[in-house]
């Protein structure tokens, strides 16, 4: 550039003379007009006389205004793949930097930069986005972007399963009839693929092309594979997938286990059904040693032959069912006959017909249930049995001719046992009667025989001093077959009543109780009072008997004396059937009229006086005298007899 001569003149080359300046005095050095090619490392050397020479070295940068920063291209597009892609940032005033997506571009052995360019290497999908570059200076600084896209897929498709089900199936395995279905395709695209689909139901002509395919109400019908085909108009690539949908329908309730007999009695005959499911269940028995397999069906059976394992009777035999949608297990157990036992029950309808049921029951399963009446069997006609066979009907059953021994026998492959139980009509075997709790009101219980068959009972009642006939009876109250008491209000306090209980079956009268009065509350005797009456009644007896051994010994006396004869007659004297020789006129003799007359309890029945003389001797055997034959005649009227009231028939 130039050199300092021994006398200090500075010598400066001939191409800067015109913009380069030195100071003499002050060894300054003046650049005018500078321009970013004056920048650099600037070195002045000092040569002192007699001394070494000595050297200093300066920097000088020259910056242009920063200005309109730009990138190019703009926009670039490009596939994934592609050998390289560069920016170019322009125009380079100052420093460069470059940003991604408002993030500071890392170091990366892919970005390769040069003053203001940019290149990428080996183009992945990763790196589209908004780059922008930064030229910055002391005096000032500018930025521009551009966008760089990054074409690739697509992707291998991926369909996803959703459904609006209650519950909602693992992992999109199946879905259930009649919810609703989303099927998603999702193809990994720049730019976004064309989604189209190939449905499992065929005849389905409209099918959209959208990345979510909606099935509302799914039936059966379209369960099958699904096909997702995705397309890239810009890499021209087509990729496809394919799932198939599981329409499952919940079987029907749970699993329904059973056991028969088979092969004449001689074996078991297991089964385990679940219908109504899709796909069809898994079914297998749990508890039959050697038949544990399990087997996708509605139905499974398993046959066991005799001999039978001896812990089979009485264990429970499982069988476990495994569905899509649903689990469950049913339980059955096979046991011999035992406890078996009869009941029956009887009910009457409006017209008064009857219809008894009996009942067999115990522990058996299976069960073959043969039913006899007097060790004959039963079947058809008024016999009705259940479906089962535990249960036997009778229509219009009567007294006595359905009466009897009515037998069951039960039987399976592992056992049989019978029972059996004698119908009785209807009866009562004990009752008592009392005074209510409450005033004029009593009550009654009874008792029947266990086997006896009743659909009702009667309460009947009558005034006590009434004559008591089967048309007076008046029924109070009438009661269902397991009522075994009853309280009759309404009666008059002071007014004795007869009571009894009758039976009935149906239409049909059972032999009626035996009937007991209900005194009136106040009339029942003290323990003293009952006690006087005996006390009395004893000598009572003993003075009888004084009077009896006085009369006797009276009439002694008497007979020794001689009575003249009395002339014949035909007057006729009514004698008491006391009298010790007196007898009843058999057979009737109408000239009397009614031979029979009630006089106080007593009865009177005829005889003559010349026959009693004749049969039995002179007058003195009279126990009246005959003189007093007419006023005895005129005193007894004839009437009819008094019944007395008895406590009990």
């Amino acid at each position: 550039m130039g050199y300092l001569r021994p006398n200090f003149t500075v010598v400066v080359a001939p191409e800067y003379l015109h913009r380069f300046r030195v100071d003499p005095v002050q060894a300054n050095l003046n650049i005018t007009a500078v321009t970013p090619s004056d920048s650099g490392i600037y070195t002045v050397e000092v040569s002192p006389l007699g001394s070494a020479v000595e050297k200093g070295n300066i920097t000088v940068v020259v910056y242009e205004q920063v200005g309109n920063v730009s990138v190019s291209p703009l926009t670039a597009a490009v596939a994934e793949g592609n050998d390289s892609v560069t920016l170019i940032c322009s125009p380079v005033r100052g420093s460069v930097s470059w940003a991604k997506d408002g993030k500071a571009l890392p170091e990366n052995p892919r970005y390769l930069r040069s003053g203001g360019a940019l290149q990428i290497d080996h183009l992945l999908r990763q790196d589209a986005g908004l780059y922008q570059c930064t030229v910055s200076n002391p005096f000032g600084n500018g930025t521009a972007t551009a966008q760089l896209s990054v074409y690739y897929g697509p992707e291998t498709p991926t369909i996803t399963i959703s459904s609006s089900s209650d519950q909602e199936p693992e992992s999109g395995s199946f879905v259930l009839v009649n919810s609703s279905v989303n099927l998603t395709c999702l193809a990994p695209s720049q730019p976004l693929a064309k989604i189209y689909w190939n449905v499992a139901d065929i005849q389905d002509t409209f099918v959209p092309s959208v990345p979510v395919l909606h099935l509302p109400r799914v039936n059966l019908n379209q369960a099958g594979p699904y096909t997702c085909l995705a397309f890239n108009q810009q890499t021209q690539r087509r990729v496809r997938s394919t799932r198939n949908l599981v329409v499952a329908q919940r079987p029907i309730g749970s699993p329904l286990c059973s056991v028969t007999s088979a092969d004449n009695g001689t074996a078991l005959l297991f089964v385990c059904s679940w219908p109504g499911g899709s796909p069809d269940p898994s079914l297998t028995f749990q508890g039959l040693s050697g038949y544990e397999e399990e087997v996708s069906t509605s139905s499974v059976r398993q046959l066991l032959t005799s001999p039978f394992p001896p812990e089979l009777s009485g264990n429970r035999v499982t069988c476990l069912g495994r569905h899509l949608a649903a689990q469950s297990n049913c339980s059955v157990t096979p046991e011999a006959p035992s406890g078996v036992s009869l009941s029956f029950w009887a009910y009457d309808d409006a017209d008064g017909s009857v219809t008894v049921e009996f009942h067999c029951h115990g522990k058996f399963n299976p069960v073959q249930i043969d039913w006899l009446r007097d060790r004959r069997p039963l079947a058809g006609g008024r016999y009705q049995l259940s479906s089962k066979g535990n249960r036997l009907t009778i229509w219009n059953f009567t007294a006595p001719q359905d009466l009897g021994d009515y037998s069951v026998n039960c039987s399976n492959p592992l056992g049989s046992q019978n029972s059996s139980l004698t119908v009785v009509g209807p009866s009562i075997t004990d009752w008592m009667l009392s005074h209510g709790t409450l005033p004029g009101s009593a009550y009654i219980t009874w008792t029947v025989p266990n086997r006896s068959v009743v659909t009702n009972f009667w309460i009947q009642t009558q005034d006590a001093t009434q004559r008591r006939s089967a048309e007076e009876w008046k029924t109070v109250d009438v009661l269902g077959a397991t009522n075994r008491s009853a309280t009759i209000v309404g009666l008059e306090p002071q007014t004795s009543y007869s009571f009894r209980v009758v039976p009935r079956l149906g239409s049909q009268t059972g032999d009626a109780s035996s009937v007991q009065i209900l005194q009136p509350e106040g009339s029942h005797l003290s323990s003293g009072a009952i006690a006087g009456i005996v006390v009395g009644s004893i000598l009572g007896m003993f003075l009888i008997t004084g009077l009896l051994m006085l009369l006797f010994f009276y009439f002694r006396r008497g007979s020794n004396k001689k009575i003249p004869p009395t002339p014949p007659e035909t007057r006729q004297h009514y004698l008491s059937r006391q009298f010790p020789n007196g007898s009843k006129l058999e057979p009737y003799d109408h000239s009397w009229g009614n031979p029979r007359w009630s006089s106080e309890g007593s009865d009177i029945y005829a005889i003559t006086y010349e026959k009693h003389l004749g049969r039995y001797g002179d007058r003195s055997t009279l126990p009246i005298d005959a003189s007093d034959s007419s006023t005895l005649s005129s005193a007894i009227q004839p009437g009819t007899k008094k019944v007395r009231s008895a406590t009990q028939v």
